[in-house]
């Protein structure tokens, strides 16, 4: 073990310390975009994050956000303002859509380094 100053310091009492700090942050991250009060339910951003079923237009909408992201154009948005969706409620199912996919990928990159793939 390494003295640093006044600390302690080891690689896994770093790596821990910085596994909570991870651990609180995404927990208030995901609290805040999927339960937090907004123009649409909780239970919509957590589909659209998740994956789950969402009536279409949205749902082809959401699963391109979440898994091609690069081919979203303003017709997209067109599309869904026609179909009676204000830009609120469009932001936010975005930003779930977003995070769910982010979400996975970090999850994923988390496995492979702690071994549990």
């Amino acid at each position: 073990m390494m003295e640093w100053g006044c600390m302690n310091w080891s690689p896994r009492t770093s790596q821990r310390g910085a596994s909570a700090r991870r651990s609180s942050q995404l927990a208030a991250l995901r609290s805040a975009v999927l339960e937090s009060p907004g123009r649409t339910g909780p239970a919509l951003r957590l589909a659209a994050a998740s994956g789950g079923p969402v009536a279409e237009p949205l749902g082809s909408y959401l699963s391109k956000v979440r898994d091609q992201s690069y081919r979203i154009t303003g017709t997209d948005f067109e599309t869904l303002s026609a179909a009676g969706l204000g830009e609120d409620e469009i932001f936010e199912l975005t930003v779930a859509a977003a995070l769910g996919a982010a979400l996975r990928s970090f999850d994923a990159g988390m496995r492979a380094l702690t071994g549990d793939v």
